[in-house]
């Protein structure tokens, strides 16, 4: 029979796993997901800056990134900035060449807890907000 030591040290071990995954589903609820859905027969990338306050540009810019988007296909970045208001820039390229669409929309979080930002590149190579 195990000591009431060993069973105690596996009870609190235990409950500290349980724990730590709680705390990190929480951290995680007040960021944002991007998500970009392509719905052509091209593949695309797509250059992303999310800016909030600050007093430069270098002190605004949140997040950067490029992200390719294979044809039909959808690219998800989880959790990139927390959870606020952000002015979203975003340049789209045909076969990682040819611009096809620039441009910026203002993210406004919910509130719910479930924030994300979604996109959708259509036919035209137009960018919209889903």
């Amino acid at each position: 029979m195990p000591s009431r030591r060993t069973v105690l040290g596996t009870v609190c071990g235990a409950a500290a796993s349980a724990l730590a995954g709680c705390s990190r589903l929480r951290s995680d609820a007040g960021r944002v997901d991007l998500t970009i859905f392509n719905q052509t027969a091209t593949a695309y990338t797509v250059e992303v800056a999310v800016f909030g306050d600050g007093e430069t540009a270098a002190a605004a810019r949140a997040y950067t990134s490029s992200l390719g988007v294979e044809l039909d296909g959808e690219v998800t970045a989880n959790g990139v900035v927390e959870a606020g208001r952000y002015l979203v820039r975003y340049r789209a390229y045909a076969d990682d060449s040819r611009l096809t669409d620039d441009g910026h929309v203002h993210f406004v979080p919910s509130g719910d807890g479930t924030e994300s930002l979604a996109f959708d590149i259509r036919e035209t190579g137009d960018v919209t907000r889903r």
